[in-house]
């Protein structure tokens, strides 16, 4: 018992110490102009919930504000909710306008197109608390996939990741984004292992919830249920018809939550999807059209291979910003709070590419990994590299944050898998000493 206590808290310090070490770089950060964004779509939280006007954040033909009805269907709401949440507990009564990046750094600023320093952390902080919330649940998931060994380890990559360092850290949607992604995730696992009404539904509150943070969940959410359906239906589920009913409770809970958390989607849901998938549609081709996409498909692998295993933070998309914000991307890169690029080079991402395999391999035959684990965590974290790979067309690093937490576990089991013959090794020496 004695011993058990003590690697709990062992756990606790360690999970702890990772948190703070998330939410101490907040200040630090450079800035980024959707930062600006995100925080003026705070005020729907003020129509709603101090205005207590529904009707302001609600689908129109004929909206008041085209611009904010478009961010509304373009981006999440957890996010901005929490951030007219947190303005309204602090007392902050007022928000920034959207940034305008047809103008210049000094228009903005002078414009009122950014956020006051006080604005700025208050939404910083609402996504660093999600991010650091992502560390718990990577450790959960990594102790589900190998013991406490993957669990440190995974959990160590997610924290020193500086592209989730630098994106989950900001005052945008990616800190809620991860933190749900990943928890649904968890919640499909256990619900395999559980069965029941409470794991499904919990599994439906955090894929609801996922989809409300970013639209880009989709995938997670799509390979989770997949995963456990495709489960159910090849014959490891002992009660079918119980497994699929939970599975429908748990789509019905995501829908009917991502629904009443998106009143611009009220009226018509199926026209609204249109909508917003013709919406992002048009946003990527006019990034790729303004910033340049990848040039064929071994361009596209190779951006992927930069972003998903090499990890150098990129700061910014627009390279005028370098003359903006070098200054605090000097500052930031001088801290210890910057994290840090496990590869970092080209013979690092080959070393990092090995152990993936290594990960995917005990995935698929390491027996002593539970069934369940196997198969939620091996269909998304290859649904999510393949999609996160093929579907990218250009190369901005926020859009490849979803793979880094596949990746971290698999590199983490793969680490595991190089060094579990010297670990017998020294086991069987140990024994026969013994002897």
């Amino acid at each position: 018992m004695a011993s058990y206590r003590y690697i709990q808290l062992v756990n606790f310090v360690w999970i702890l110490a990772l948190a703070i070490y998330i939410l101490a770089g907040v200040p630090l950060v450079p800035f980024h102009g959707d930062e600006s964004t995100l925080i003026y779509m705070s005020r729907d939280y003020d129509y709603v919930f101090i205005q207590h006007d529904l009707a302001l954040v609600r689908y129109s033909d004929t909206p008041s504000s085209p611009t904010e009805q478009q961010l509304r269907l373009l981006n999440g709401t957890i996010h901005k909710n929490l951030i007219g949440l947190a303005r309204q507990l602090r007392g902050i009564t007022t928000t920034n306008e959207q940034w305008d990046w047809g103008a210049d750094w000094d228009y903005n600023q002078s414009t009122g197109h950014a956020p006051n320093r006080d604005l700025l952390l208050t939404g910083r902080w609402v996504s660093a608390f999600f991010l650091a919330g992502g560390v718990v649940i990577m450790f959960i998931l990594g102790k589900e996939l190998g013991g406490r060994p993957v669990a440190y380890l995974a959990s160590l990559y997610y924290t020193l990741n500086p592209a989730l360092l630098l994106n989950g850290r900001r005052a945008m949607q990616e800190g809620s984004m991860i933190f749900f992604g990943l928890l649904v995730v968890l919640a499909g696992i256990w619900l395999l292992k559980k069965q029941t009404w409470w794991m499904a539904a919990l599994l439906g509150i955090a894929a609801g919830l996922a989809l409300a943070s970013k639209h880009t969940n989709a995938f997670t959410v799509a390979a989770v249920f997949g995963a456990i359906g495709l489960y159910t239906m090849i014959g490891f589920g002992r009660a079918k018809i119980l497994s699929i009913v939970y599975l429908i409770i748990a789509a019905l809970i995501t829908i009917t939550l991502f629904y009443t958390l998106n009143p611009v989607w009220c009226g018509d849901p199926i026209a609204r999807a249109g909508t917003v998938l013709n919406e992002r549609t048009a946003l990527l081709d006019l990034q790729v059209n303004i910033f340049g996409g990848y040039a064929n498909f071994a361009d596209q692998l190779a951006g992927f291979g930069r972003q998903s295993l090499i990890v150098r933070p990129q700061y910014y998309e627009v390279e005028t910003w370098a003359g903006y914000i070098g200054d605090q991307i000097q500052r930031y890169e001088s801290s210890l709070l910057r994290g840090m690029s496990i590869a970092g080079s080209l013979p690092g991402a080959i070393f990092l590419y090995g152990l993936i395999l290594l990960g995917v391999w005990a995935v698929l035959r390491d027996k002593h990994i539970p069934q369940e684990t196997r198969f939620v965590i091996g269909i998304w974290a290859v649904f999510i590299l393949l999609t996160t790979a093929l579907l990218t067309p250009l190369e901005w690093q926020r859009y490849y944050l979803t793979a880094y937490p596949a990746v971290g576990l698999l590199a983490s089991l793969g680490t595991l898998r190089l060094f579990a013959p010297l670990r017998l090794k020294k086991l069987s020496q140990h024994q026969q000493s013994i002897r």
